[in-house]
């Protein structure tokens, strides 16, 4: 009776080692074949099927590096400029809100709005942050390493019966030019509202991607009594300079220059990436050849930049822009993001506000 079994057994494991010879063959043949992605299916296990499309991709995407490579070299003998790379940046849709730099209407209305008086004094600003109610450890690490970036601002805990309109009014009794309200969901920051004081704008935007100093590798330490200087970049919109001039509104207008500490808002398609980075400057010394014998070289000098990040790290995206101090309820809106959301007509992935 054991010997039909043994049969058996031995027919079965001979079909399961031909099935896995077929199997390995036709692998093979997927990743050399141009229309393996159309007939990956016959392979059965989910996860060498994702390994030989991985393979496949990796392929395609060495072969298209080369004829790329080729068509550049091509380009440069016969001195033609190469092609500008086509991303969703560069397809921006054109907006009959774009400004020049220098535009004298821009810069007449900018002398008569709420940060003019502000921003052409020398006095700092005095800017009181506090949280939501009943704040988690996470929003208090990340204001206490907001006020390295703003050293000049008060932190405030916030009672569970204190109102928004109190700490509006408790700002304005105290000289405060501004009040920063970090919000939290789930124990985990996600959102900002900044307030000028006293007469508004209020800013609204939503908080991502946050990173702590001591998530950071390599990261310094903030002087804490320092106004760093501030750099904005690709604000481009009469929107974006009105959300530009009210960041700079935070920041003294005569920074610390010595201290070498630097604040960046960065706008790429309306996400405001921020950095707080130290820069130093470094003396090298180089050989460079002066001619075309072996011996002929000399030193020179050459001053090179490096840059140390201190945190934290976070992305903002603005939700709105209420005119005045905030007011949910009666508050009139200059612009608010609901115009952009993918549901509503007319939606363009291309068009940005700021």
């Amino acid at each position: 009776s054991g010997l039909p079994c043994a049969c058996l057994f031995r027919v079965w494991l001979a079909v399961r080692v031909a099935a896995a010879t077929m199997v390995f063959k036709e692998k093979v043949r997927l990743v050399d074949r141009e229309d393996a992605l159309h007939d990956v299916n016959v392979v059965r296990n989910k996860a060498k099927r994702s390994e030989i499309v991985k393979k496949i991709k990796k392929k395609k995407n060495a072969a298209k590096k080369v004829e790329k490579e080729k068509r550049q070299k091509l380009l440069k003998e016969q001195g033609l400029p190469l092609p500008k790379p086509q991303t969703i940046d560069s397809l921006r849709t054109g907006d009959v809100t774009f400004v020049e730099e220098e535009d004298p209407e821009i810069i007449e209305d900018e002398c008569n709005d709420e940060f003019a008086e502000f921003l052409a004094g020398e006095d700092p600003p005095n800017i009181l942050m506090t949280t939501c109610p009943k704040p988690s450890k996470a929003t208090h690490d990340f204001v206490k390493e907001l006020e390295c970036v703003f050293p000049f601002s008060v932190y405030k805990k916030r009672k569970e019966t204190t109102l928004v309109s109190q700490v509006i009014d408790y700002a304005n009794e105290q000289g405060h030019t501004a009040v920063l309200i970090v919000n939290e969901d789930v124990k985990q920051v996600d959102a900002l509202t900044l307030i000028h004081l006293p007469h508004g704008p209020t800013l609204s935007f939503k908080l991502t991607s946050l990173r702590l100093s001591r998530q950071i590798f390599g990261h310094g330490k903030a002087l804490k009594e320092s106004f760093p200087e501030i750099v904005l970049n690709n604000f481009r919109t009469r929107l974006g300079r009105r959300i530009k001039r009210s960041l700079q509104a935070l920041f003294h207008t005569k920074p610390m220059c010595h201290n070498r500490q630097v604040a960046t808002f960065h706008n790429q398609r309306d996400f405001l990436f921020f950095r707080h980075h130290r820069y130093v400057f470094e003396k090298r010394k180089e050989t460079v050849k002066t001619g075309e014998a072996d011996d002929a070289t000399k030193s020179q000098t050459k001053i090179q930049t490096r840059l140390q990040e201190l945190g934290p790290r976070f992305t903002l995206k603005l939700l709105s822009l209420q005119k005045g101090i905030l007011n949910w309820k009666h508050g009139e809106f200059e612009w608010c993001n609901t115009q952009y959301n993918q549901s509503s007509t007319g939606y363009n992935r291309r068009t940005y506000a700021l």
